[in-house]
């Protein structure tokens, strides 16, 4: 059985002691205690609440503190977590209950009633914290096989682990109506971890509504359950190229090909789009995402170093990730088009052709010397809270060029944003000239995307902010995927 708790905080006035105890008795309650045991914990959480208002506090009532109230298999624990004055127990005076009838003397009472009701007391100095008291309870053979009669396993509605896989389901474009239960879906995939868009239904009907979200779901066509959802976003109006993605399944139902046939739906829907391709994001913790893309056609154009937030709990599919989450940025083909011509910097010439051929996208490699205009440069910044990234696009390469990019991202580094990166037309002759600018303060490469800016290939390049990346839990899945990011990890040490 996995240890259970709720915390609660209080104001340090005495009227909060009586809903307390009720909170505290309730909860030992449903652990089996008998009432003789029930009255014992009372007891002595009442001490233990006094005992901080009247003198951790010295009477003090805008001050608050925490309870924390829980179980595991072996214990029932109260612990009250303060910041009041600093405390000894060393200093208390042993209680005598003999001395009573003849002084009245009751120093050290309240102590020594927590100690003769509960099986434990624990004091902790935690320093700036404050500090901490923790009463304990033991759990009995009899009262354990109760609570574990409980199990979640045996609650009504909950989902047998083979029922997804017989389930039927309808894909199909979203209905407003649908707004509430995506965020629900999502919640059931990555609890509050996801991007803060998806737990506002407004929000979701509105960017369908504008363009921006082109969302699809999967519902049980027993229950009108939606149980997954996936999108296209589009960075602009008019754009010829979306990103795939806002995609979760409810885990009770990932075992029932619903993502892959979401998946298929959507792209059959980008082709009576007129789409020239579509890309996905897909995290490095585990190789699920990676897998499924490559064999839908997704080929990798670049990493995304520290992409995703550290708190990102995948569920079942690999827990919560140890550090900022590596990206993996993957192309899919839809639409043929005229040869274009790209200009980019001699090193990297060779490695972003051969990533143009794997797509078959028909590009050549012009050459040019051509610096800035005299005009004045064109820079959009988008600083992502949810991720801590920065997205830099350069719309327009003029004589101020450098110096605003030195700007910005002095900007940036100051907000502690951890990682930039930045967007450039390699359709625009002067694309080498602030490559090189650029390389010259930090960045490095980091991919390309075709049709990416405004419908133009384009070269993304990277900064990192004082964060550390651990290559070595970085889990690549295709050999292609291996081969990129070694290339990164040497463009970020300029061996390349």
């Amino acid at each position: 059985m996995k240890p259970v708790e709720s915390v609660i905080s209080l104001p340090s006035q005495l009227r909060f002691i009586s809903p307390a105890l009720a909170f505290i008795r309730a909860t030992a309650a449903s652990c089996g205690f008998s009432d003789v045991a029930l009255n014992e914990i009372e007891v002595a959480s009442e001490e233990a609440l006094t005992n901080v208002i009247d003198h951790a506090f010295e009477g003090h009532c805008d001050e608050t503190f925490r309870i924390s109230v829980g179980f595991t298999e072996a214990d029932f624990l109260i612990t009250i977590y303060e910041k009041g004055m600093p405390f000894s127990p060393d200093r208390v005076a042993d209680y005598d209950p003999g001395k009573l009838e003849n002084t009245l003397e009751t120093a050290g009472l309240g102590v020594f009633l927590m100690k003769k009701m509960m099986d434990d007391v624990v004091f902790k100095n935690l320093g700036r914290d404050g500090k901490s008291l923790t009463l304990v309870k033991h759990i009995k053979d009899g009262q354990r096989n109760g609570m574990m009669q409980s199990d979640e396993s045996d609650l009504p509605g909950k989902r047998q682990p083979d029922a997804a896989k017989n389930i039927s389901f309808e894909i199909r474009p979203f209905r407003p109506e649908d707004a509430l239960e995506i965020s629900q879906c999502a919640y059931k995939a990555y609890g509050y971890t996801y991007e803060p868009y998806i737990y506002f239904p407004e929000q979701i009907v509105e960017m369908n509504t504008s363009g921006k979200l082109h969302s699809f779901v999967a519902a049980d066509t027993n229950t009108g359950e939606i149980v997954a959802h996936s999108a296209f976003k589009y960075k602009n109006p008019g754009d010829r190229l979306a990103e795939l993605g806002v995609a979760f399944v409810k885990p009770d139902y990932r075992s029932s090909g619903i993502f892959n046939a979401l998946t298929n739906f959507c792209h059959e829907k980008a082709i009576e789009l007129h789409l020239f391709g579509s890309f996905v994001r897909a995290v490095t913790s585990h190789i699920g995402s990676q897998k499924v893309a490559d064999n839908m056609g997704y080929m990798i154009c670049g990493v995304l170093l520290g992409l995703f937030p550290a708190d990102v709990d995948f569920k079942a599919l690999a827990g919560k990730i140890r550090q900022k989450e590596t990206g993996l940025l993957l192309y899919r083909h839809l639409c043929e088009g005229s040869e274009r011509t790209i200009y980019l910097p001699l090193r990297h010439t060779e490695i972003v052709l051969e990533m143009f051929r794997s797509f078959k996208i028909s590009v050549r490699c012009g050459e040019s010397s051509a610096g800035p205009t005299n005009e004045q440069s064109r820079i959009h910044v988008e600083v992502v809270p949810v991720l801590n990234i920065a997205e830099v696009e350069i719309g327009s390469i003029g004589v101020d060029i450098v110096p605003e990019l030195q700007a910005n991202i002095h900007t940036l580094c100051l907000k502690h944003i951890d990682m930039i990166f930045l967007h450039i037309d390699m359709e625009e002759p002067s694309s080498p000239f602030v490559v090189q600018q650029c390389e010259k303060m930090g960045f490095f490469f980091s991919g390309v995307l075709p049709f990416g800016m405004n419908n133009r290939h384009e070269i993304i390049l990277q900064y990192m902010n004082n964060i550390n990346i651990n290559f070595d839990i970085i889990k690549p899945y295709s050999q292609n995927a291996v081969d990129i990011l070694q290339y990164v990890k040497s463009a970020r040490t300029g061996e390349n």
